[in-house]
């Protein structure tokens, strides 16, 4: 999922009270990686739907023929209008995905815009009834297991142990946000010699999308061959991009991947001058991390050289 909404979220909207997790067993099951992206079933009113957990979209996003078709409250009232990186404009209609269902127990209720994902579903090659962003996880800890292909919601952070006391590398830092935005930012991303802001996103199919800042920076600048274009879909319709060649090693902490990765440099519109960068879920699953978003206790961890298979001595409960 691209960020670029530029929603009028603050004045659209009136947050719901907090489910709290902390004390429930964990939540566990697999992730449709299909695509390089974090779709997971879930039940909505008695209904089996496809979302995509994001932590670059905010609030939370439920397709328009979803919501029609379970009846879900939405307040046509407030309509507005938000754009993603594609020229087209799309009506965004503040909504509750009401009893979010996973695995048999209510989680939440989501306040969501709703929008068609018609662009996205064709990109993604199936339907997509919606995207979970920061409405659904600003409360949560989840642990986003790439080499196992597994996401686990958990009643806190200590639960994490479980499953990751075996790794022998962890990296950790405070979970920190784009200014008023919800997005994650790892303030020093290591492109070569140069270290620099840029926002961690589970939405993101992509290896890693350059912003236009990057380009402003030597080292980056100067590491970067173009090899062509690219199309991509956001809420905004078909965008294209240029695909290029990064000559330098990136990573952070103990993680580090060599020269050579494959990463596109994203169109003028929606971009923030305060990142240089959108880390996607290619790189990530390349780096094979055990990833742990603690939103409620405001850090983001990352575990590696985990032995597989490792069985955690919490409850483990999949769906």
């Amino acid at each position: 999922m691209q960020r670029a909404f530029h929603f009028l979220v603050a004045l659209l909207l009136t947050m719901l009270p907090a489910i709290t997790n902390a004390g429930k067993p964990p939540i566990a099951g697999p992730f449709d990686f299909s695509r390089h992206a974090i779709g997971i079933n879930v039940i909505v009113r008695d209904t089996r739907l496809f979302m995509l957990v994001d932590t670059g979209v905010e609030p939370s996003i439920v397709s328009l023929a979803t919501a029609k078709a379970l009846n879900l409250p939405m307040d046509r009232s407030k309509a507005s209008e938000g754009s993603g990186f594609g020229r087209s404009k799309a009506v965004a209609i503040p909504a509750t995905i009401d009893h979010l269902d996973i695995d048999g127990e209510v989680v939440a209720d989501v306040e969501a815009l709703t929008l068609d994902t018609s662009a996205m579903s064709k990109s993604y090659g199936r339907s997509i009834d919606g995207v979970l962003g920061y409405s659904f996880l600003n409360d949560k800890t989840v642990l986003i297991d790439y080499p196992a292909r597994t996401i686990t919601f958990l009643g806190d952070a200590k639960q994490a142990d479980g499953f990751t006391r075996q790794c022998r590398k962890h990296f950790s830092i405070p979970l920190l946000f784009l200014g008023d935005n919800h997005w994650p930012v790892m303030g020093e991303f290591r492109f070569g010699a140069v270290t620099a802001p840029a926002t961690l996103d589970t939405g993101s199919s992509r290896s890693i999308g350059f912003f236009q800042t990057a380009l402003q920076v030597k080292g980056i600048r100067d590491a970067l061959k173009v090899t062509g274009k690219n199309i991509g879909a956001s809420v905004g319709g078909n965008f294209t991009s240029s695909t290029a060649v990064l000559g330098v090693p990136v990573g952070f902490g103990p993680f580090q991947l060599p020269a050579g990765a494959t990463v596109s440099i994203l169109p003028n519109n929606g971009q923030s001058d305060k990142v240089v960068a959108n880390i996607g879920n290619i790189l990530l699953a390349k780096l094979s991390p055990k990833l742990l978003l603690d939103y409620a206790g405001k850090r983001i961890s990352f575990f590696g050289d985990c032995p597989p298979n490792a069985a955690p001595n919490d409850p483990y409960r999949p769906w």
